[in-house]
């Protein structure tokens, strides 16, 4: 630019048309050198726009909330209905099965070489499972059968004689009517012989009873009056 402006001074100095000639060289140069300036800043700011463009970001989806799936209800399945039931009449209860123990008494005994007696109870409330030889017959032979339900029959013999008082046998029963029964307990059918003469001896028989509940017992008695 400075030597544009040192010719037109010169032009000045030496001659009116040189000067003329060089205004006009000075307003060519000028306009081409503003013309320039002017598209070399535009393409640069083409050339900026063109490097420097901004790439759209991309926006994400706004995330949908999750819908609850509706859970369906169970409807409640009704309970059978229980029919009441006609209260059975409650029978006699049965007791459990126990024992009972019935010794055979002999009072006033005297040289009794031989006895024998059938024992009677009822069947539905006693059962027999065994008899052993009492006391005052230790010694003695010893026999029992049961000829029909409800009949015990037992035997006794004894050279040297039976004398006193006490159990000649105990019978075992088994317990087998309701708590409520009874059962009578009688001797029947006695025989007795005196063991030195073989003479036949008075006897006089008591009845005994057994009472299921409260196991309530009275023993048989014979007696031997002299």
């Amino acid at each position: 630019m400075r030597v544009w402006v040192d010719l037109g001074l010169l032009a000045l100095a030496d001659h009116w048309k040189v000067a003329l000639g060089g205004v006009t060289i000075l307003v060519v140069v000028v306009v081409g050198t503003l013309l320039f300036g002017v598209l070399g800043s535009d393409t640069a700011a083409a050339d900026l726009t063109s490097t420097t463009s901004v790439q759209p970001t991309a926006v994400p989806d706004t995330v949908s909330t999750p819908v609850p799936t509706p859970v369906a209800k169970l409807a409640p399945t009704p309970l059978p209905k229980a029919n009441p039931t006609s209260s059975r009449k409650m029978i006699d209860p049965i007791v459990l099965l126990t024992n009972v123990n019935v010794p055979i008494h002999l009072t006033g005994a005297e040289n009794i070489g031989s006895l024998e007696f059938v024992l009677t109870y009822d069947p539905s409330v006693l059962e027999v499972s065994g008899v052993e030889a009492g006391g005052l017959a230790q010694s003695a032979l010893f026999d029992f059968g049961t000829r029909s339900p409800g009949h015990l029959w037992a035997g006794f013999i004894d050279s040297e004689g039976i004398n006193g008082d006490g159990p000649i046998a105990v019978v075992s029963f088994k317990v087998v009517g309701p708590g409520a029964s009874t059962s009578l307990l009688a001797l029947e059918n006695i025989t007795t012989y005196d063991a030195s003469s073989l003479l036949d001896i008075l006897t006089n028989a008591t009845s005994g009873s057994f009472t299921v509940d409260g196991r309530a017992l009275t023993a048989p008695t014979l007696a031997f009056p002299r």
